[in-house]
């Protein structure tokens, strides 16, 4: 008969999570840097970017519009403008987060896509151009996490409205009233961040408890 020598674990599923999270490779210094949030549209591409990971309202929010021209035309000018903007805003951005379009088999959808894959295809490539240091983080969050993180249960348009007015509502939720009077793009781009913000601020926090842990 075999007998097994394994020793049974005695770390508990908070421990085990905690050691998955160490496994990472994302740098918390790098983290804590500026955060550029993007909501990609084929003709209305939201963005908002905060100086660090600790403030709680954007520095700078705005939309590109694109007028009407071919699929790769509208694409690469979208990448032209948000270029502009990293350089403007903070050329040692710490993470870029972006939405991803809903899956539809409708021909709109297929220009949200290739916006989206443009915008991503330069977020990374920017990371890879910066290398090791200073670094850059790229994150892509779906469309049903960024509503359940941001809209609130209670409040305004809690149970009338649509999922945009909803959005409105957590975003004002969080920053306060005087965002009601943004463009419905800049609002999702805002919301986007506040969810990638909430990430990545539980990520440095688990860094700095897993360095105060005795070996």
């Amino acid at each position: 008969m075999n007998v097994s020598t394994k020793k049974p674990s005695v770390k508990s599923r908070g421990d085990i999570s905690l050691d998955r999270l160490s496994r990472k490779k994302t740098n918390p210094e790098v983290l804590q840097r500026g955060v550029l949030a993007i909501d990609p549209g084929s003709h209305q591409t939201g963005w908002a970017w905060w100086k660090t990971m600790e403030e709680v309202h954007p520095a700078a929010v705005g939309v590109i519009e694109v007028p009407n021209g071919s699929l790769a035309e509208r694409a690469t000018l979208v990448r032209s403008e948000l270029q502009k903007i990293y350089e403007l805003c903070d050329p040692i951005l710490g993470s870029v987060a972006i939405e991803r379009p809903i899956p539809r088999h409708r021909k709109p959808a297929i220009s949200l896509e290739a916006v989206f894959s443009e915008i991503n295809t330069w977020s990374r490539g920017l990371g890879k151009k910066r290398g090791v240091s200073p670094g850059l983080v790229v994150r892509t969050y779906n469309n049903q996490t960024i509503k359940a993180t941001v809209s609130p249960r209670c409040g305004e348009w809690a149970k009338d409205g649509s999922a945009k007015e909803k959005l409105m509502a957590g975003v004002i939720g969080h920053l306060g009233t005087e965002y009601r009077y943004y463009p419905e793009d800049a609002i999702d781009a805002i919301a986007v961040g506040l969810l990638h913000l909430l990430v990545i601020r539980q990520e440095v926090l688990v860094d700095m408890m897993l360095k105060d842990v005795p070996e």
